[in-house]
């Protein structure tokens, strides 16, 4: 059963649930029986169309205000409406609101704004007053490579969108000098016998250690981790769904990072022998719901002062189970559909992928004629 294209879903437990978005959050509506979810389900689509229908009249009605507050003369179609002028803080401002609020993750907000920031010297000039050469000037006085990077980026954003409007005859960004890339730095990973490691220390302490182990074996993100719920798992398929990331800093936010990452991967065997336990709990609840930073750096730093192992961090235990993947020769559109990255991605080989010693001395070995 659906409704208006929201398709209503029979838990294995026996109840129903639906799932819709509503201000850029991903919202789960549950029943008893699926007619009392597809009731409830109705309600929450039914509001979503109301705000955006609201939204648009409010925005007709302001052009209508606009019109008839002007002289007739300004009606006339030979008459040019003077264009709204637009500081590079204002459009910004506008753009952001526009274009992004809503349609992306809170966290990529802030990062908007933050990088916006590094460029206050342009902030009160006119977008027209605005020239190539500014902009690069702007661009080379943040300090950081990286954030020159992002800099870069949200300027050539910023005045694409300003042009296509027509708010600027020309595009002073369009043949802006993309700054010196940082150099890429080792994509640390462990090898396969300091996995192996891993793997038994955090058994010897799941309580505290579960998380890290699930990320490693899945090569879930971090917010992917602590999203998980026992709805979330199809044990009689052996099949995880991932459609959530928590953000203990935008709680309320729980979308994936992009459409890539919105998917459902295989449930490996280990995996499924750790998270058995949550069969009978809450579906909607949070399996680490009591997780915090702190307390996983804490856990983090207690596991590796138990053994001599590498302090790779939660996210480079994601590039191991990337790693292991391409030893094991798994075609690299499977590993990307798995770990969420867009199909043709270079990410996952250039950026993500370590191989280990023992693994290039064996494909030497191969080309050699030595093995098989």
């Amino acid at each position: 059963m659906t409704y208006k294209n929201k398709t209503i879903t029979k838990h294995k437990r026996g109840n129903w649930y639906a799932r819709v978005r509503l201000n850029g959050k991903l919202i789960s509506v549950y029943g008893k029986t699926q007619m009392e979810t597809y009731n409830r389900l109705k309600a929450l689509a039914d509001k979503v169309d109301n705000q955006k229908q609201k939204a648009s009249n409010g925005r007709f009605k302001q052009r209508l205000d606009g019109l008839a507050t002007q002289p007739i003369t300004a009606l006339i179609p030979t008459v040019t409406k003077a264009k709204k002028t637009y500081t590079l803080r204002s459009w910004f401002e506008e753009w952001l609101g526009s274009y992004k609020i809503g349609h992306v993750r809170a966290a990529t907000i802030d990062g908007f704004k933050k990088h916006f920031k590094k460029i206050n010297g342009l902030h009160n000039f006119k977008l027209t007053e605005i020239t190539n050469l500014m902009l690069s000037k702007a661009i080379n006085e943040v300090a950081s490579v990286r954030a020159k990077d992002a800099v870069h980026n949200l300027i050539k954003q910023l005045f694409a969108v300003a042009f296509n409007n027509r708010l600027v005859e020309t595009n002073p960004a369009a043949n802006l000098p993309r700054p010196k890339q940082f150099a890429i730095r080792e994509q640390k990973a462990f090898t396969a016998e300091q996995e192996k490691q891993f793997i038994d220390l955090c058994l010897a302490d799941l309580p505290n250690c579960e998380p890290f182990l699930v990320a490693l074996l899945q090569g879930l993100r971090r917010g992917e981790m602590l999203a998980l719920r026992p709805d979330d798992f199809d044990f009689e398929n052996d099949v995880l769904r991932i459609d959530e990331s928590y953000d203990p800093y935008h709680r309320d936010d729980l979308q994936v990072k992009n459409d890539a990452s919105n998917r459902k991967m295989p449930m490996f065997s280990l995996t499924k022998q750790v998270l058995l336990k949550y069969r009978g709990h809450n579906p909607t609840e949070r399996i680490y719901a009591k997780q915090n930073e702190d307390r996983l750096y804490k856990s983090l730093d207690g596991l590796y002062e138990k053994s001599d192992l590498p302090r790779l961090t939660m996210h480079q235990l994601r590039h191991t189970f990337i790693s292991r993947c391409h030893e094991k020769r798994i075609d690299e559109i499977i590993v990307q559909r798995w770990v969420g990255h867009a199909i043709g991605s270079r990410m996952t080989k250039a950026v993500y992928t370590h191989v280990s010693d023992d693994a290039e001395r064996k494909y030497i070995e191969i080309l050699n004629g030595k093995t098989a």
